[in-house]
């Protein structure tokens, strides 16, 4: 548009005298760029404010995993006989490897020289800020999506807690092999209008037994699922007027909450995770690696003049992945109906 906001408000409309005041007048610009695309993931800060690191190696995160007891006891009488002890193998190398997202950043010759001087915001620092939006976004999303069939990306919550079904080979072993039972998570298809608090809390102490009586940590929700569970906290509110406090206009009552709590465990909504499914974690065995050599680095800026171009590149670049080493402390649920949005 040659005259953007030509006759409107106080401006002239298109004209001599409002080419006249175009030519004359700088726009008072912000100096800042509001970003309107990219969510925000409280599972992925979560997980990257507990990062493990990671080193090199064939496989850089290899965790020994016992699946059944090594040795065996047995009740003793007066003469305290006992059996030969047998060597029993059980213990075994689950395995991942880190994957590796990059991020290219150009600086080419012309935006460089126009923005040298009179720039309002430098492009470079927009590119910049960017970088981290992106690899979050897609960090975050892979979190809660099968990626199994495809090597060069990360694990995450979908692939650890399946029982098999979905993803029958989980860290090297194979879950429907003979003695890897013990490798399968918990999985509940199905759940329906089963959105309640009497529900989960069901649910908790299955999945808790089923872990052999760890609890999970935390329960991650959609945005919509978490409303639907939210509001049945809301329904049974009360305001407690304690003897000698009235209330005036300074008062401040405060209503629904940032999380809900049920059997002491808290349960949070997340923008990536999808609607219908939730998902049950122990933090002690649910974890993000992190490259020692990759994390959230930057290469520098290099030319590509012998590329036959008078431009910069430079590559962000980061190395991670998430793993749980105990499939049986969490849970995958799908199925979930009702959510409003």
């Amino acid at each position: 548009m040659a005259f953007p906001l030509a006759g409107t408000g106080i401006a002239p409309p298109t004209g001599p005298v409002f080419t006249e005041l175009n030519a004359l007048t700088r726009r008072a610009y912000m100096d800042t760029v509001v970003v309107q695309l990219y969510q925000s993931s409280p599972s992925l800060f979560m997980l990257m404010g507990a990062a493990q690191r990671a080193a090199g190696g064939l496989n850089q995160i290899t965790a020994p995993v016992q699946g059944q007891s090594m040795v065996q006891g047995q009740w003793a009488g007066y003469a305290g006989n006992f059996n030969k002890p047998q060597i029993i193998p059980g213990v075994q190398p689950a395995q991942w490897m880190l994957s590796y997202y990059t991020v290219p950043v150009p600086l080419v010759m012309g935006e460089a020289f126009i923005q040298s001087t009179e720039a309002i915001v430098p492009i470079l620092d927009v590119r910049m800020n960017d970088v981290y939006a992106v690899m979050a976004n897609q960090f975050a999303t892979a979190l809660f999506t099968n990626n199994s069939a495809m090597p060069l990306m990360p694990q995450g919550f979908i692939e650890a807690m399946d029982d098999g079904s979905a993803v029958p080979t989980y860290g090297g072993i194979t879950r429907t092999a003979t003695g890897n039972t013990f490798w399968a998570g918990n999985k509940f298809t199905s759940v329906g209008a089963n959105n309640t608090r009497s529900a989960w809390s069901t649910y908790l102490i299955q999945v808790t037994k089923l872990a052999g009586g760890e609890v999970p940590d935390a329960v991650i929700m959609s945005p919509g699922d978490f409303a639907v569970l939210a509001a049945q906290f809301i329904g049974v509110e009360q305001i407690n007027v304690f003897p000698g406090r009235n209330f005036d206009l300074d008062t401040t009552i405060r209503s629904g909450f940032p999380n809900v709590n049920i059997n002491g465990v808290p349960f949070y909504l997340d923008y990536y995770c999808p609607t219908g499914t939730a998902i049950m974690f122990n933090s002690k065995y649910t974890a993000m690696y992190i490259s020692e050599d990759a994390q959230w680095d930057f290469t520098g800026f290099y030319s590509l003049v012998p590329l036959g171009q008078l431009a910069l590149v430079g590559v962000a670049y980061t190395g991670y992945n998430v793993i749980t080493t105990k499939p049986v402390s969490g849970a995958i649920f799908t199925g979930i109906t009702g959510a409003p949005f």
